[in-house]
């Protein structure tokens, strides 16, 4: 069913003219194939920020048919300025202590982060704790902004924690595997203040045309954790005033 409605969606947009300074649909459509079939796509060539924004509106446009709607937006935001992917509905679809295989991508691997609701005008609300389940192999020409936001930020799963209020000063957290600390993050491990980020990240889609909608989501991401999650481990992490969001892996 997934591939037929990719199959069908490349179809679809094949038969109208090409977009300039971008990847065309069958390009994009064997590289999301081979990503649902957890193999390692040809890297997308392209060199240039309009080439590489294209080609990730396109492959996001092609995974919704499998993972689900757009449902927020996520920043890489352990550098400023952050990089930006798209969240898709199976990236929030599993709550905190939820069991997942350990092979969920041909490369997996975890970032920990903070998942903020926002208002219209976008300010911050609430949060979570979030762990974002990474396909590694989404970044096939490398791990330079390139191929990180033209592969989508590697975004695959990811398992939600509970929601709180906003903590005005972000604290710093925990990451664990089996009791063992794989990162300790100071302030959440992200490179400026979450209303910042937010704040930058709402005058850019204005200038867009695509403002925030109240009850938005936006997951903040700190680096990738340095070792890939493996069968029989149960992965935590904590952030205090926000409570902790754990994931197993079988």
């Amino acid at each position: 069913m997934k591939h037929a409605a990719l199959s069908c969606l490349a179809a679809l947009i094949l038969a109208t003219p090409a977009q300039a300074e971008c990847p065309d649909m069958a390009t994009v459509a064997r590289f999301a194939r081979a990503l649902l079939e957890r193999g390692t796509p040809t890297p997308f060539a392209v060199t240039t920020p309009a080439e590489t924004r294209c080609a990730q509106d396109r492959l996001v446009a092609m995974l919704a048919q499998p993972w689900g709607d757009i449902t927020g937006v996520a920043l890489a935001a352990e550098t400023v300025p952050p990089m930006r992917g798209a969240l898709l509905h199976a990236m929030l679809r599993e709550s905190s202590g939820a069991t997942l295989e350990a092979r969920f991508g041909a490369r997996p691997a975890v970032a920990p982060g903070v998942l903020v609701r926002v208002d219209a005008q976008g300010r911050a609300v609430s949060a979570s704790p979030y762990i974002a389940l990474l396909d590694l192999a989404a970044l096939a020409g490398g791990t330079d902004a390139t191929a990180r936001i033209a592969g989508n930020l590697g975004l695959r799963l990811g398992v939600v924690g509970p929601e709180e209020p906003m903590p005005d000063t972000p604290p710093d957290a925990l990451v664990q595997a089996n009791g063992s600390t794989v990162a300790a993050l100071a302030r959440l491990g992200i490179a400026a203040p979450p209303q910042a980020l937010i704040d930058a990240l709402a005058r850019d889609l204005a200038a867009e045309g695509r403002p925030f909608r109240g009850g938005e989501q936006v997951a903040l991401l700190a680096a990738v954790a340095p070792m890939a999650p493996r069968p029989g481990e149960t992965w935590r992490l904590s952030i205090p005033g926000l409570g902790a969001v754990v994931v197993n892996f079988r």
